[in-house]
């Protein structure tokens, strides 16, 4: 893995080389350039002897030559043989010899050519008078350049087996060069020539050796100045990044190496930080929060993320509180996620962002949903039980009223019975049979009321018991044909009857709806009272659960202490009415049955009654779903 000190350590290496190439460049440009001064100095000496030579054979020229003692040095010049004058005596009778000005330079070029350590001459020409005076390769060149326009021509030659700096210059043919050369066809201005100076260099060499060594030491000085200050700065940085490594690793430890997703957010909303484990968690990897920090709003449940944001700008207001949220993957599963956070704060107290801190919790919520479901199951189970308990208790209280109920009034035709067959028996023993008929007839009586509170206990024990399959009932067609099954009691007692026309189909077992709607009636003309015009009323109205249907009179009314009594088993409000006191409890019965309730309603006695009730059985393939 690379790691930071690795990094610096090839920086460090890179730089050293770089550091050391550039001082290599240095010294060798440094090397270049002094000697490149070394030449031109050699090449300026030139110039100057150039110009030290043409100054004084300008002024020999300006002279037409100058006048020597002859001697085996300086013997007449044959080539100036030409020149009347070119011997002369004085009057003392010495003997002078012409000395022209390339005589005169030759001269003092042999005498430099003597001592080693001097600059030396050459006039030459590509048309010399003198031999000698003809011109090497270097020079012939040198004039070639001159013929074609060039002032002047330097270079370094080697000359046995020394190097010089040569140099050469042009002679331009003036008026006082024309007494010795006017016959070689040279007119003023012309080149007929040039003097070459040749500069030993190695005179040089000992300076520049000086300076190139100065120059090493320098660049040698600076080269392990630079050296130490790259180590020295490799050596603290990589402390530096050791000891950064160290914190980073802590800071790895504990944030990589987490469940958990965590992450810090910068103001503005950037990600400086994403775990790994958020890429187990979300199904991102944290490059990509790092590209795109919008992200994360897209990873947010669509019904959570308004909460999400407004949590985000309390945050950042400096309000964080805990949230949970769901993420939906990529993959399309839903996760829940705990979601903490502060903010963070730089070293000088400025806000850094938010530090947030997101926790799978999918399964603490499912097992939290379980448990309300079985909460509520239970719940439900213990309701249900509950109200099973005081189903069984009103069950066993009306189990036993109805076994009191039984006994008593069972009994009471029994005893009519045994009462009357003992007087019956007795009239037989004492021969009077004129009671007889009499108490046959009671005894007929009783056991005719025996046997319509057996019929009666018979129909209410198959309520629930004996089920006919559910039909679709037309309430309106089922109310005309129980008014009309009870149309000789309604003529007789002369009752109104006002039918509402819109009632409503419903499911349920017809034969024992007919029941309930046929004892409700039959009890509303038996309880119409003393009323004159006596009115019943069949109608329905909206209630809380649905359609409640309602049989109104304007009869008798039932006190508000008999609202439930009325219902139980041979309970009747008037002891001495027909029937046997079933009819109601036979039709709350029927009407528990279809899923409804039977109540009445009354402002009291002499106001009346509204009996109502609802049905809600549902439709055969309801019930089967359901």
């Amino acid at each position: 893995m690379v790691t930071q000190i690795s990094t610096i350590r090839r920086f460090s290496l890179m730089l050293a080389l770089l550091w050391s190439v550039g001082i290599a460049v240095s010294f060798a440009w440094f090397y270049k350039h002094e000697q490149g001064t070394v030449l031109e100095i050699a090449r300026a000496e030139a110039r100057a002897t150039y110009e030290k030579d043409s100054l004084y054979r300008r002024w020999a020229t300006k002279h037409g030559g100058v006048y020597v003692a002859v001697s085996p040095l300086n013997p007449p010049n044959p080539n100036l043989a030409h020149i009347s004058e070119r011997d002369i005596a004085t009057p003392s009778g010495r003997a002078l010899t012409l000395v022209n000005p390339a005589y005169m330079t030759r001269q003092v070029f042999e005498l430099a050519d003597s001592q080693n350590h001097l600059v030396r001459g050459h006039i030459t020409s590509l048309k010399p008078i003198r031999p000698e005076n003809a011109p090497d390769p270097w020079e012939a060149r040198a004039l070639q350049k001159f013929e074609q326009g060039a002032r002047e021509v330097s270079e370094v030659q080697m000359m046995n087996g020394r190097r010089y700096m040569r140099l050469m210059r042009p002679f331009v043919t003036e008026e006082g060069c024309l007494k010795c050369h006017a016959d070689q066809g040279y007119k003023v201005g012309d080149i007929r020539g040039g003097i070459s100076a040749s500069v030993p260099i190695e005179s040089h060499d000992g300076a520049f050796s000086s300076v190139i060594t100065g120059g090493v030491a320098s660049h040698a000085i600076l080269w392990f100045l630079g050296i130490g200050m790259i180590g020295t700065g490799s050596r603290v940085l990589t402390r530096s990044a050791r000891v950064l490594e160290k914190s980073e690793e802590r800071y790895r430890t504990v944030a990589d190496y987490t469940d958990d997703w965590e992450y810090w957010q910068a103001p503005d909303r950037t990600f400086r930080y994403v775990s790994p484990s958020c890429k187990q968690l979300c199904g991102y990897g944290h490059e990509a929060f790092y590209a795109d920090h919008t992200l994360i709003e897209r990873v947010i449940h669509p019904d959570d993320l308004a909460a999400y944001l407004d949590h985000e700008h309390a945050s950042f207001e400096g309000n964080p509180k805990p949230i949970d949220f769901r993420i939906v993957r990529p993959d399309g599963e839903v996760r829940w996620i705990s979601h903490i956070c502060r903010v963070v704060y730089t070293k000088d107290g400025a806000e850094n962002g938010v530090r947030a801190s997101n926790r799978d919790i999918t399964d603490r919520k499912r097992a939290d949903e379980t448990l309300r479901e079985q909460a509520l199951l239970l719940e439900s189970e213990v309701r249900e039980r509950k109200e099973r308990e005081l189903e069984l208790e009103a069950k066993n209280a009306e189990l036993e009223r109805f076994t009191y109920t039984v006994s008593h009034d069972l009994k009471s035709p029994l005893i009519t019975i045994k009462g009357f067959a003992g007087a019956v028996i007795k009239d037989l023993q004492n021969g009077q049979s004129q009671r007889f008929e009499g108490d046959v007839r009671r005894i007929m009586a009783a056991a005719d009321k025996m046997t319509a509170l057996l019929d009666d206990l018979l129909e209410l024990s198959r309520v629930g018991r004996i089920v006919n399959p559910p039909t679709l009932i037309d309430m309106n067609a089922l109310a005309h044909e129980v008014l009309a099954q009870l149309a000789g009691p309604l003529e007789q007692r002369g009752v109104e009857v006002l039918l509402q026309q819109d009632l409503p189909t419903v499911w349920g077992d017809q034969r024992r709806i007919c029941e309930v709607l046929q004892n409700l009636l039959e009890n509303a003309i038996k309880y119409a009272g003393e009323q004159p015009h006596p009115c019943i009323e069949v109608g329905k109205r909206d209630g809380d659960g649905g359609t409640v249907f309602t049989v109104r009179d304007n009869g008798m009314g039932v006190a508000q202490q008999y609202h439930e009594t009325i219902f139980g088993l041979f309970n009747k409000l008037d002891a001495r009415s027909e029937g046997t006191g079933i009819g109601l409890a036979l039709a709350r019965r029927i009407v528990e049955f279809h899923g409804g309730k039977l109540w009445v309603e009354s402002d009291g006695a002499g106001e009346g009654s509204t009996f109502c009730f609802t049905l809600n059985m549902m439709p055969p393939a309801a019930a089967t779903e359901s």
